[in-house]
């Protein structure tokens, strides 16, 4: 079988894209790509942070697999986002405070076309949130990470990769996919709104910290309805 070189030039695309993108004040930095082998059209990614003196840090703010897709896959996304981004010589930035998270999420999802997918790591030190969240039965859509991606624009079905299928799946992780055509779309949408409005009247736990997770996972599902609300025709 010939190795999927269109999958593996695609995804080459999808990293090129992300180089000099600026967050907030920083622009992002492509320190490595690789393939992985043996897995055709898939690379590896760290994903840096450049401030404005020039200096990269010396930690990532992601990292992640690119699948440029192929053979009716469309390309897709896993990655781990890190909260705490550290530099040589200065200060830690704390990249959830500042809203940087929330911004590479942007960034990513704007590299995924209709029926693609990001998947985000929610297992690793720093994402505890989500793990718990998912948990409690929070609607994926109401839960941090999931929440940031669905306001990226991957408003699709979401899977929780809780158990391996097949044993390749690594970590547990949120997958949101986007929608490949306006019908699947408008599908999926009705189904967030109907998870999201039957979890605002859901009992809070007796527990008071699983009630205290609850009660912020659903003033974010009120947030998110009010802003759906407001727009006339929602993004599939």
């Amino acid at each position: 079988m010939l190795p999927n070189l269109a999958g593996a030039s695609q995804a080459k695309l999808l990293i090129d894209r992300i180089l000099s993108t600026q967050i907030g004040v920083f622009s992002l930095v492509v320190a490595e790509a690789r393939p992985i082998q043996p897995r055709a059209g898939w690379l590896y990614v760290e994903i840096a942070l450049r401030d404005r003196g020039g200096a990269i840090s010396s930690s990532p703010i992601a990292t992640g697999i690119v699948s440029g897709g192929g053979r009716g896959v469309k390309p897709w996304l896993e990655c781990r986002l890190f909260p705490i981004v550290e530099f040589n010589d200065r200060s830690p930035v704390d990249a959830r405070s500042v809203g940087l998270e929330a911004e590479i999420v942007k960034v990513l999802s704007g590299l995924i076309p209709p029926g693609g997918h990001l998947m985000l790591d929610y297992e690793s030190p720093g994402q505890e949130e989500t793990f718990t969240e998912l948990a409690l039965r929070i609607p994926p859509a109401a839960t941090y990470l999931g929440s940031l991606m669905f306001r990226a624009g991957c408003r699709g079905e979401f899977k929780d990769w809780y158990f391996s299928e097949g044993g390749h799946e690594g970590p547990r992780k949120l997958q949101a996919n986007k929608s490949p055509d306006a019908a699947s779309g408008r599908r999926a949408m009705r189904q967030h709104l109907r998870e999201l409005r039957a979890f605002i009247r859901r009992p809070e736990p007796r527990s008071s910290k699983e009630a205290a997770i609850v009660s912020n996972a659903k003033t974010r599902a009120r947030l998110l309805l009010k802003e759906l609300a407001r727009r006339d025709s929602p993004d599939v």
